[in-house]
């Protein structure tokens, strides 16, 4: 009985949770105004942006779906946020 209600709550989530299709993700991906390739990277300067052309590069080599997506997530979260330090990057 002690498990009832953790399991009854994770079987509601699942069943009303629902995934986008892949065109109403691009329709709000549009829509946000999101662009690919990115315009800007942080910090915008020309040895960030070699790199991160190579990283993209990398994660368009991986097949494992789950693995590319989460390349993605990763690197596009640092191409977006990562602040420049130093001088040279």
């Amino acid at each position: 009985m002690k498990y009832f209600l953790p399991i009854l709550s994770f079987a509601l989530f699942l069943s009303s949770a629902q995934a986008m299709s892949e065109e109403e993700r691009l329709g709000e991906y549009h829509a946000r105004g999101y662009e690919y390739p990115l315009k800007k990277l942080v910090p915008d300067t020309e040895g960030w942006k070699k790199i991160y052309d190579r990283r993209f590069k990398q994660i368009a080599r991986i097949e494992d779906n789950n693995q590319k997506y989460n390349g993605w997530v990763q690197a596009m979260g640092s191409a977006l946020t990562t602040h420049n330090f130093t001088e040279n990057g």
